[in-house]
């Protein structure tokens, strides 16, 4: 099966991400995965003929998550404080969750630029806000 260029960037970014957030320091991955997934969103809008600044993907992922994407994060990392079993588990549990997030994340950003017409008037805190929700207990 080959895959598409945008399905290249959103795999690889999303492997980048989860060798971030399996870092055995506890909070030490929060601060690089924002430019990850932003450099990746950009990606995407480029790869699909539209363009978008990092700022304002800067501004809506850092908003989006701060609101409600923390949960399973703060779970993962306080893990990273027991040493040996702990520092595994943690790391396991946020490669996992940084992995299946930039993943949708990606997936629904070129889901909404395939169906637009016009992708400035596509809403991306409503795009990442809808991937959150997905992950978040209801």
């Amino acid at each position: 099966m080959k895959l598409t260029s945008t399905e290249h960037t959103i795999i690889h970014t999303a492997a980048a991400a989860a060798t971030t957030a399996a870092s055995p320091i506890p909070f030490s991955d929060a601060a690089l995965l924002i430019p990850i997934q932003i450099t990746m969103i950009t990606g995407l809008y480029k790869a699909n003929g539209a363009n978008i600044s990092r700022e304002v993907v800067e501004g809506a992922l850092k908003n989006a998550t701060i609101v409600s994407g923390v949960g399973k994060s703060i779970a993962g990392n306080l893990l990273k404080f027991i040493p040996g079993v702990g520092t595994i588990a943690g790391g396991t549990l946020n490669a996992g969750v940084a992995i299946s997030f930039t993943e949708a994340l990606g997936f629904a950003v070129v889901s909404k630029l395939r169906g637009a017409d016009n992708a400035d008037l596509i809403d991306l805190a409503n795009v990442i806000n809808d991937v959150l929700g997905g992950f978040t207990k209801k």
